[in-house]
């Protein structure tokens, strides 16, 4: 049995719902998982995970849609320099009661680095973010600012890592021997699915991001189930739902298209269920500036930080075509990367053994 401490970043939910699958699996698997995560994704794991501790989480500040860059870059050296430190020991101290064989820390630096601290102990990074120092891209110039932003705290956040597992979109292979990409994890909810092609456009948005949107969707001759506005009402075409599991995986896996912003996990299952994707990132949130990017590059569909009726009609004019191009989109076999990611870190721990 491996003893794993699991460091899981608290900003968003994209983080924690991934973990959960990989922790669950492991847990199958008989290794021992103690977590230690912030935020959104303390509370979302310590719903089900007993073995878990409170720790401090940076935060992205947003303001109409789009990140608002010095703040968000004001709080994260805070939050480093003092609210850190406690959640620093904190993660020190339970290193040396739970003395894990291996470290793995989705997003988070805390984690990370209170283990690069304690000699013996392997660190495995596992995130999506990083595919940004390891994939090539174009970057805007009016995009230099954030993208410098991101691969900034990525780059120090995980540096020194032994091994980089990304989750990534695409196929080719890392020719850096500690760089491996791996396809997303996927919800059991969806992987459950028979997916479709119905008559509504699946949208995942918030009212702060989205006012602009709604109004502009109202104008279409579409019904559009949308998430995140926390509320459950009809208006016009437009039809609310506050989320459940079942209907929002059942609501997208039978849509004829996806509306979302750029989080990772929603992208991943459209591109799982082969649905076209109209993305529309977060002004200066790089990570999801760059998912729009990829989406685009799969040929799933369009990647625009404003939306306009323009935009929109010719997404919907396309969508055949987006969807020809996504059935080359190969979304692997979860089982098989769940048993590949549990290889990698047996096969660390057997070569820190074997170096000692």
């Amino acid at each position: 049995m491996t003893k794993i401490l699991y460091g899981v970043c608290g900003e968003g939910l994209g983080h924690a719902s991934r973990s959960r699958i990989l922790i669950r699996y492991l847990k199958k698997q008989r290794h021992e998982i103690y977590i230690v995560a912030g935020g959104k994704a303390y509370e979302f794991l310590s719903k089900e995970f007993t073995d878990i501790t409170k720790i401090e989480s940076a935060r992205l500040f947003y303001q109409k849609n789009q990140v608002r860059l010095l703040p968000s870059i004001i709080s994260m050296v805070y939050r480093t320099l003092i609210g850190s430190v406690p959640s620093f020991f904190r993660v020190r101290h339970l290193i040396r009661e739970f003395k894990p064989n291996v470290v793995i820390t989705d997003g988070d630096p805390i984690c990370h680095y209170a283990a690069r601290l304690t000699k013996g102990i392997k660190r495995i990074s596992i995130d999506n973010p990083e595919a940004l120092i390891y994939r090539k891209y174009p970057v805007a110039f009016n995009e230099i600012l954030a993208w410098f932003t991101l691969y900034a705290a990525v780059t120090l956040g995980v540096f020194g890592a032994e091994k980089h597992l990304v989750y990534d979109f695409f196929d080719e292979p890392s020719s850096d021997k500690r760089v491996m990409f791996l396809k997303p994890l996927i919800q059991d909810g969806i992987l459950r699915q028979k997916p479709g092609y119905g008559n509504h456009v699946f949208v995942y948005q918030t009212i702060d991001a989205g006012e602009d949107l709604l109004e502009l969707l109202k104008t279409f001759d579409e019904t559009f189930i949308i998430y995140g506005c926390n509320k459950t009402q009809s208006d016009g075409n437009l039809v609310f739902k506050q989320f459940n599991e079942d209907e929002f995986y059942h609501d997208i896996a039978q849509a004829k298209a996806v509306i979302t912003n750029g989080g990772f996990t929603v992208i991943s299952e459209a591109l799982y269920l082969k649905k076209p994707v109209f993305c529309l990132p977060i002004n200066n949130q790089f990570e999801q500036i760059l998912n729009g990017k990829f989406v685009e590059k799969l040929g799933a569909g369009i990647s625009s930080i404003r939306v306009n009726r323009e935009k929109l009609n010719v997404f919907f004019d396309n969508l055949d075509q987006y969807k020809k191009n996504l059935m080359l989109y190969t979304p692997g076999n979860q089982q098989e990367t769940l048993k590949q990611i549990e290889e990698e870190i047996l096969s660390m721990i057997s070569h820190s053994s074997n170096c000692k």
